[in-house]
């Protein structure tokens, strides 16, 4: 799928999230600032919590700098565990040490899977942390 194809299939909501997921692989793997900003749209808007996990897992695997602040924000805010452990995870495959401090504080998340997501994330960093 071309960049503009997956572009519009991603951010189209009458397509099924199985199409807007693989639409999000393809900005993946094209990998430029357009495809990050588009996926950075994705992970803010759409209504699907599978989508935006994977929308951060996207942005994770392209190791650029532009979305670290998208992958904190989605990390502290989103309403689903699904999407806050995956953008946890997202910002420790990154290594971007701006992320540390709300990884910190994601480490007293309510929910375990988020919380060991933060864990995960900051012994990527090298640091020491407690056993989850």
């Amino acid at each position: 799928m071309n960049k503009q194809d997956a572009g519009r299939v991603l951010l189209d909501l009458h397509e099924t999230p199985a199409r807007r997921i693989a639409a999000a692989f393809s900005l993946q793997t094209i990998g430029d600032g357009e495809s990050i900003a588009l996926l950075v749209k994705a992970m803010k808007t759409d209504p699907s919590p599978n989508v935006r996990h994977e929308c951060a897992f996207s942005l994770g695997e392209m190791a650029s700098p532009l979305a670290v602040d998208p992958l904190i924000d989605a990390m502290l805010h989103d309403p689903h565990i699904f999407v806050r452990h995956e953008a946890a995870l997202a910002l420790g495959t990154l290594g971007d040490k701006k992320a540390i401090p709300a990884l910190e504080l994601l480490q007293q998340d309510k929910a375990p899977e988020v919380r060991e997501s933060a864990d995960i994330a900051l012994q990527r960093f090298g640091m020491q942390v407690d056993e989850f």
